[in-house]
């Protein structure tokens, strides 16, 4: 081989070592397409979770501006298993005050009159004291979606309490909004019974609709994924053609 010198040599190089990488890449074809397509994979995959999460707040009223909300008109209440999070078995609700039997015909008729789906015994827990429902939820987390606390005072005074969780959960871009979903339908249905049983009327008409307050979207802006993780995802595709650069390097070696 003739010794070039200036930019013949430059020319003589440059041909010898793309004469070699290419042979190289084209012994290893794997690596070489993956070291080519992996940042448009990675790209690719990054602008599908983007997608995927605007679709899925979409659905969620948190996002909207609600200016005329749905009417919501006696809710029932709902099975535990409709719950985002919850732990089987489950209960629908727990009550305590069962030392008195007006109350305990009151949480009778609630099951009994639950709009679309009469309650079963087996899934109603009862208690004598508040306190006794406070240390079984302790001990049994995400077993039930709400409790009710009645108090018998006096013959024409039934009170009562309504005890849910109020933390919002989401689920799938889903938010379940505890007020709505369990604590409304609780309290109509201890309101109902506990009217009918002063007025000594089991078929009293008891109809309410509840709205929520109309109000601007509480999110204005969704979470971007390529703020979130997009120089993760840079990363990851440069790493790739960094490793396989210096795998490269190593076989030049071997040869």
């Amino acid at each position: 081989m003739i010794l070039q010198e200036g930019l013949p040599l430059l020319y003589q190089q440059f041909t010898a070592l793309f004469g070699k990488n290419l042979l190289l890449s084209w012994r290893n074809k794997r690596a070489t397409c993956l070291q080519i397509f992996s940042s448009f994979f990675f790209i690719l995959l990054i602008f599908c979770i983007e997608e995927a999460m605007k679709a899925s707040n979409a659905s969620s009223s948190a996002y909207k501006n609600i200016t005329d909300p749905t009417l919501l008109v006696s809710p029932p209440i709902l099975p535990c298993e409709d719950k985002f999070f919850v732990k089987l078995p489950c209960y629908d609700f727990v009550w305590s005050g069962n030392n008195s039997r007006r109350v305990t015909d009151i949480v009778s008729a609630i099951m009994a009159n639950n709009p679309g789906r009469p309650i079963p015994t087996n899934k109603v827990q009862s208690f004598k004291e508040p306190d006794e429902v406070d240390a079984w939820l302790l001990s049994h987390p995400l077993q039930v979606p709400g409790a009710l606390h009645f108090v018998e005072r006096n013959a024409s005074v039934i009170s009562y309490g309504v005890q849910t969780n109020s933390s919002s959960e989401s689920k799938r871009g889903q938010t379940e909004d505890p007020t709505f979903k369990f604590l409304v339908p609780l309290q109509v249905a201890a309101e109902r019974e506990i009217a009918r049983s002063l007025l000594g009327d089991p078929n009293f008409g008891w109809g309410l609709g509840f709205k929520e307050f109309a109000r601007p979207a509480i999110i204005t802006e969704t979470t971007s994924a390529l703020s979130v993780m997009g120089p993760v995802f840079f990363l990851a595709f440069s790493m790739f053609g960094f490793v396989l650069q210096l795998g490269a390097l190593v076989t030049e070696k071997e040869l």
